[in-house]
């Protein structure tokens, strides 16, 4: 019976788990054989990176366009400011990993705004600029990708689940094309 392992499913169900969540994570743990087979039935994946501590959800790919089941979740595209905020953070959290710094990794408010800024075109009105940023960047903090500082108001924690989510290599032939992009408007004004 899934009694069990109902505390993983529903959790899961809810969104994503964290290795922080001591008790969930352990059943988690515990029953993942169980728990695997459970979703794929509904042909969904079970993605746990015990290394990262982190596990969601995720649609299974079907090779054959006539079996696959309908989306259980609907993909929501990202808006332009709210991706760029994502792929400079999935960076940024390269940058610390290869630097072998802490397994936490901060970023101010005006780092990420800094390093954003880069990639955008000059504006007229760079405070609507910068205030199209600062909405995106609570558009990432719920999502999950970033979580506020309490002690620290305008530093952030980047939650090392945006790693399953962001692939490292599309980020730098990403961040040249939005490069490219931005000089040309440049040019262009």
């Amino acid at each position: 019976m899934a009694l069990e392992y109902s505390l993983s499913l529903i959790s899961l169900l809810k969104g994503i788990v964290f290795n922080h969540q001591r008790e969930t994570w352990d059943n988690l743990l515990q029953y993942e054989p169980d728990v695997k087979k459970y979703f794929s039935a509904v042909g969904l994946e079970v993605y746990i990176d015990k290394s990262e501590g982190y596990a969601y959800l995720s649609q299974k790919q079907w090779e054959d366009e006539s079996a696959a089941l309908p989306r259980l979740a609907e993909r929501r595209q990202l808006n332009f400011h709210t991706s760029l905020l994502c792929i400079v953070l999935r960076k940024y959290l390269l940058e610390q990993d290869a630097q072998g710094g802490s397994v936490r990794s901060i970023i101010s408010e005006e780092e990420l705004i800094s390093r954003a800024s880069v990639f955008l075109p000059s504006a007229t009105d760079e405070a609507k600029q910068q205030d199209k940023l600062l909405s995106s960047l609570n558009k990432v903090v719920e999502i999950g990708f970033l979580r506020r500082l309490k002690a620290e108001e305008n530093n952030y924690e980047i939650n090392r689940i945006i790693k399953g989510f962001i692939d490292a290599t599309v980020i730098d032939d990403t961040l040249a094309r939005l490069q490219q992009y931005s000089k040309e408007r440049k040019e262009a004004s």
